[in-house]
């Protein structure tokens, strides 16, 4: 792996983990502050969030929809596609609750989504300005899901 690669992967997992607390500010500092368009999609968007108004209230409506999220990353690649841009791609799984009363039992619901996203070199290393999630198709991930389910309840079957 490059070391382009090894400084890529280490963005992501510290993006990551700001996702699992909720410190959505800890996430903003990730991206390039100066950009005065950035673009987020989460897959869940209808429409891409342009600008810091529209991530930041996203974000704020995370923090009131979701009790739990929890999230790992794998498959990290980087390409750098001119002196200070890189274009990043990479796998993640999220695995979320959704707020409620808390007398009412919630199930965790979760996702796989492919993520690609442009970082831009800035003096205190590399950060986002674009990143956008799309959903790896249903009959995969049941596909997926049925497997891991197998192996759970026959770990010896393999």
């Amino acid at each position: 792996m490059s070391d382009l690669q090894i400084e890529i992967a280490d963005l992501v997992k510290r993006y990551v983990a700001c996702s699992e607390t909720m410190d959505f500010e800890g996430k903003k500092r990730l991206w390039d502050l100066d950009d005065p368009l950035p673009l987020l999609m989460p897959e869940e968007a209808h429409t891409p969030l342009v600008g810091w108004k529209a991530i930041e209230a996203y974000w704020s409506k995370s923090r009131v929809v979701m009790e739990t999220l929890k999230s790992q990353s794998a498959n990290h690649t980087a390409r750098k596609i001119d002196s200070d841009i890189t274009l990043a791609t990479y796998d993640m799984r999220w695995i979320a609750t959704l707020a409620g009363p808390k007398e009412i039992p919630r199930k965790p619901i979760s996702a796989d989504v492919r993520v690609t996203a442009l970082l831009r070199q800035k003096p205190e290393g590399w950060r986002f300005f674009h990143l956008m999630e799309g959903p790896v198709d249903l009959m995969a991930m049941t596909r997926a899901a049925s497997a891991r389910r197998a192996e759970e309840l026959f770990p010896s079957s393999r």
